[in-house]
Order: structure tokens, then C-alpha cells, then sequence
């Protein structure tokens, strides 16, 4: 039995988490176990004990309202309350439980703004040493078409036979793509590690593909082979958090309308990788000014 960790601040993004994440508990199988921080805040024990019926209460009615009794019984839940900021309450719970997972809503932040805490953006790879399932709003079935990118010469080969039970059961198709710069040469060990990760399932296609960006690329991929979850390997820890900034909400990106699963591989983005994303946005706020004036 898996245990899967699901971050429960009461808002419509948590809830619509939940909802995913008890699909993905009947499908494994596993237990779920609601997490609510309220960081620097010791609460009194009337208080915590209220903090846990609502948390039941909302694991309960979610569950007979999205499930049958029959496999709505077969869920176990549990409820944990910490002041801890979210990320180092969720760091040493997927500790003590073994956790594989962490599913959590979808909420959009900048990369070059001072995160607050407990934002979804501190529950990244970095930070937590399983896989991090961010679920945008909305319904989503578990994935018949199933996009993973990133590095697969670094990955370890447990994780992608592991992404298999996040699939439908009925027929679910993987597409393996790994991104290289146009001006690349020596892809041989590249297209050698696509291979081989390939072998880890009955059906997927490889995909070796030039382009300058691989966020934009991804999500061009993605929308064109009209993926329902999309699985993000890679050591790039800016790139991982750049799939998050809002300004992509302007263009209705595809990758922020699917499930995106990222793997524990990323690193936290460098000083000078930060100052980079500042300087693209001021000059993406320029642009916009001037593109204002003309109009």
C-alpha cells in the first residue's frame, strides 16, 4: 500500500487535488493522508481537533460525492496538522510515511518574486524528496495519453516503471521526448537513452527533437498529441519553475490546463539563473508598454 500526501488549505485548488489524487488511490493502490500547515501558529488542542473534523469532513464528502460506496470504502484516509511551513511539514512526512507521492492544486506564482510560504512552488523537487503532482482546475481523468520529457540518460529507470500504474488502465499510450538544441552534435547518447527507457514500456513512442526552448517546445508537444498528463525529469530547476509563471496564462498554455508531474531530479534555480528570468520579464514589460502606446 503507497501513501500518497495531499497539501489541504481548503481552497477550490486543494479540493480539486483531492479529487485526483483519490482516483490515483484506487488505481495503485494507496492511502491518503490530508496536510494542513498553519505555519508559526500553535494552535490550542480545541482548536486542532476542529482543524481535523473539517479536514475529515471534506475527505468524506468528497469521497461519496466522486465515488460509489463500494470503491469509495476502499480509500483510507488520514489527517495531519502542522505549524511547520508547508514544504519542511511535507518534507518530513513523506519521511515517516514512505510517501510516494504528493499531489497537490495548482496555483500560479513568478519565479522572480519572493515566494510565500506554503506555495506550491516550494513543494517542488528541490524541496521534497518524492514525485510532486500539481492538478489544475478542472475534471481530469486518469491519462490514456501520457507526454514524459527531461533527461533520460539521468533518470532512474524505478520511476518510469512506476509512472505506469498513474496511467487508465484501458490502453494508456506513452511518448518519450527529449529536447536537444538545434545546433547539437553527438546525439547518439541521447538517442542510446531514449532507447533504453522505452524498453520500460509495452507501448511508447521516442521522440528526439530539436528546440530552442524546451518550455515552449513541451507544450507544443503536448497540445499536439493531446496529452492528459504530462511527466517533467530534468535538472534545470528554473525550467521547472518557469512552467508555473503566469505570464502563460496569457496565452492559455496547454501545459497549464493538464496534470503536471515532476520528478524528483530538479535543482533550485541559481542567482544568476533568477537574474536571468528578472531580466526577461522587465524586458516582456516593456515590450508590453510599448506595444500599449501603439494602440
Amino acid at each position: 500500500m503507497q501513501t500518497i500526501l495531499v497539501p489541504i488549505d481548503f481552497s477550490a485548488a486543494s479540493e480539486n487535488a483531492l479529487v485526483y489524487a483519490n482516483k490515483l488511490a484506487l488505481r495503485l493502490p494507496a492511502e491518503i493522508v490530508l496536510v494542513h500547515s498553519r505555519t508559526g501558529r500553535l494552535l490550542p488542542a480545541e482548536q486542532q481537533t476542529a482543524v481535523l473534523h473539517r479536514l475529515k469532513a471534506l475527505a468524506e464528502r468528497v469521497r461519496y460525492q466522486q465515488l460509489t460506496r463500494q470503491s469509495g470504502r476502499r480509500i483510507s484516509y488520514r489527517c495531519h496538522v502542522s505549524t511547520e511551513p508547508l514544504a519542511e511539514a511535507l518534507a518530513m512526512l513523506v519521511a515517516d510515511y514512505r510517501a510516494s507521492l504528493v499531489v497537490a492544486g495548482l496555483t500560479l506564482n513568478d519565479c522572480a518574486t519572493n515566494q510565500a510560504p506554503g506555495s506550491p512552488l516550494a513543494l517542488l523537487p528541490e524541496r521534497v524528496s518524492c514525485p510532486v503532482l500539481l492538478v489544475p482546475l478542472g475534471r481530469h481523468e486518469l491519462a490514456s495519453r501520457i507526454v514524459i520529457s527531461g533527461n533520460f540518460a539521468g533518470l532512474d529507470g524505478s520511476y518510469l516503471q512506476w509512472l505506469k500504474p498513474l496511467a487508465s488502465p484501458a490502453g494508456a499510450h506513452f511518448n518519450l521526448v527529449q529536447f536537444h538544441a538545434p545546433t547539437s552534435a553527438g546525439l547518439a547518447p541521447l538517442k542510446k537513452a531514449l532507447i533504453s527507457a522505452r524498453a520500460h514500456f509495452a507501448d511508447a513512442t521516442v521522440h528526439l527533437l530539436p528546440e530552442e526552448d524546451t518550455l515552449e517546445g513541451l507544450s507544443d508537444f503536448s497540445a499536439e498529441h493531446g496529452a492528459q498528463l504530462l511527466v517533467v525529469t530534468t535538472a534545470d530547476g528554473c525550467l521547472v519553475r518557469r512552467f508555473f509563471n503566469p505570464h502563460y496564462t496569457k496565452t492559455n498554455a496547454y501545459h497549464l490546463r493538464i496534470p503536471v508531474l515532476l520528478l524528483p531530479t530538479s535543482t533550485e534555480p541559481t542567482p544568476a539563473c533568477c537574474e536571468q528570468c528578472s531580466l526577461r520579464q522587465a524586458a516582456e514589460a516593456r515590450l508590453q508598454a510599448y506595444l500599449l502606446e501603439l494602440t
